[in-house]
């Protein structure tokens, strides 16, 4: 699909131009090629009462809301359903002051720029990453490791051999893999990038156990591949509670028949793809 350069900035709530205190509140993005413009605001008061302790939620209620409807006013002038059709350049000139610096309490970051071919799509995302903070979390750290692995294999010329697919019965039990080879409907390989570097070791154990008990009841079901690889990211340090966490989990992997190496064992994953 043909990707586009889109704009994109991040709208901060600043209420203390004192200390320059902020909290990161929302999105707003255009794509001067295709007409898109859209913005996404955070609907949670509990972020902001969290970090500004002493401030009247009453004021980011007010503050958003004046903001909000001016981006809606801002939102139908600019939709091309509504008749609101303008040049690439006019829009990028737009935005460009639309998110000028502004001594305000609702402001923007200053604007950048990147390339994709889902404008909306990738509204969320940054919202989710920017706003919501989803980085910190196990599933979007899994979700950089896939990215990881699915690069390795793709400079290997192995990505079209694997694809993401579930493994086992629809009907009882299965599961999903990021990256699997079939052949005639049987699954011949799996591979699963594990991220095992919590700050809690107990998180370490539940996440790394939980993809243990599904390797061991496909396992039973004699659904599993012969073949599974798990490329771990595990903590840096070599000694202390979260790394016996990590090296029981792996050892317990490794007694159940699956290949376990570092994510950063390049060599290792395309030999086991290959192979």
């Amino acid at each position: 699909m043909k990707k586009y350069a889109c704009q994109y900035a991040i709208v901060r709530f600043l209420p203390y131009l004192e200390t320059g205190e902020f909290a990161n509140v929302g999105i707003v993005m255009a794509c001067p090629a295709t007409g898109y413009f859209d913005f996404k605001l955070m609907t949670r008061i509990r972020r902001i009462s969290a970090f500004f302790e002493e401030l009247d939620t009453g004021i980011y209620r007010s503050a958003k809301s004046d903001f909000q409807q001016e981006l809606k006013r801002v939102h139908n002038w600019l939709d091309p359903q509504k008749g609101g059709i303008h040049t690439p350049e006019f829009l990028r000139l737009f935005f460009a002051e639309l998110t000028r610096p502004r001594e305000a309490m609702m402001r923007f970051e200053g604007a950048r720029v990147l390339m994709t071919d889902d404008p909306a799509q990738q509204l969320d995302e940054l919202f989710g990453y920017y706003v919501e903070r989803n980085f910190s979390t196990k599933a979007y750290q899994e979700q950089l490791l896939d990215k990881t692995v699915r690069k390795v294999l793709l400079n290997a010329q192995l990505n079209k051999q694997f694809q993401a697919n579930t493994i086992g019965n629809t009907d009882s039990y299965h599961a999903k893999f990021p990256f699997v080879q079939f052949d005639n409907g049987r699954a011949l390989k799996a591979i699963k990038p594990l991220h095992l570097a919590q700050t809690d070791p107990a998180a370490i154990f539940d996440h790394g156990w939980a993809w243990l008990g599904k390797v061991q009841k496909l396992r039973a079901l004699r659904v599993l591949p012969e073949g599974v690889l798990f490329p771990v990211q595990g903590p840096t340090e070599a000694e202390g509670e979260r790394f016996e966490m990590f090296q029981d989990i792996t050892a317990q992997l490794a007694a159940n028949d699956v290949q376990v190496v570092a994510t950063t064992e390049i060599e290792k994953i395309v030999a086991f793809a290959r192979n």
